[in-house]
């Protein structure tokens, strides 16, 4: 959420606080109550909507970063061994698959790598016997492929993240502009009768109704410390009930 839908989303709760704390009193009146009803499921809404649109894609990243450097550290300890192969046996095909520089590790475009790997994996295969000489076990090689297999789902998880966080985000302003309209039209309407009939309860309406900037209102400590000056009358960061 932005800050804005945020610091609404937070008049939105104050206000349903407010009518779920005097439910008693305003029975009695049932467009109240029904408002009151939209305005809990709206919220509902938009809570569901939030946990979507903040679907970290730093975790498919973290995970796609995690099994890269395995893969790559596979990578270098199977080649280096068929190197060593190579070298013993005078296998210039051999040598000219194990022998890649190993700064193409970051910059190779990520199908030229999964092509590369698949080409040590099946070199690697039928050289398990000599590669174990050089430390590299059946499940070094088999490792190239599993890993690189996970690896290549990880982008498009990584793309489905994206579109649903999007997604949720439009879905998300979409509700709460309607949650926001129906305050302004008609709760709002529906209490201003008690600025007479009951002050009290309509000022205790209008306080939760204010949009507050939270963020405006958390200063860095620093800050705070060495700020003297006066607030700005121009810096508006509250929306009151329209009367």
């Amino acid at each position: 959420m932005t800050r804005n839908e945020m610091n609404l989303v937070n008049m939105f709760e104050a206000v349903d606080w407010f009518l779920a704390s005097n439910v008693e009193l305003l029975k009695g009146y049932q467009p109240i109550v029904e408002s009151h009803d939209r305005i809990t499921q709206g919220l509902g809404v938009i809570e569901g909507l939030s946990e979507a649109q903040s679907t970290d894609t730093k975790v498919q990243t973290k995970l796609k970063n995690s099994e890269k450097k395995a893969l790559d550290e596979k990578m270098i300890k199977v080649s280096d061994a068929m190197s060593a192969v190579a070298a013993a046996t005078n296998n210039q095909e051999l040598k000219l698959i194990a022998d890649w520089p190993r700064s193409l590790v970051n910059r190779l475009r990520e199908n030229d790598y999964y092509i590369k790997v698949q080409q040590v994996y099946k070199a690697a295969l039928p050289l398990a016997g000599d590669l174990e000489v050089w430390s590299v076990s059946m499940d070094d090689i088999e490792a190239l492929n599993t890993l690189s297999a996970s690896l290549k789902q990880r982008t498009p998880d990584r793309r489905n993240t994206v579109v649903i966080s999007k997604q949720a985000s439009t879905e998300l302003r979409s509700n709460i502009a309607t949650l926001n309209k129906e305050l302004k039209d008609t709760l709002d309407k529906l209490m201003k009768p008690f600025a007479t009939i009951n002050p009290t309860l309509y000022g205790q309406y209008s306080n939760a109704r204010t949009v507050v900037d939270l963020a405006a209102t958390q200063k860095p400590k620093e800050d705070a410390k060495n700020d003297t000056k006066e607030d700005d009358p121009k810096d508006d960061t509250k929306t009151d009930v329209k009367k």
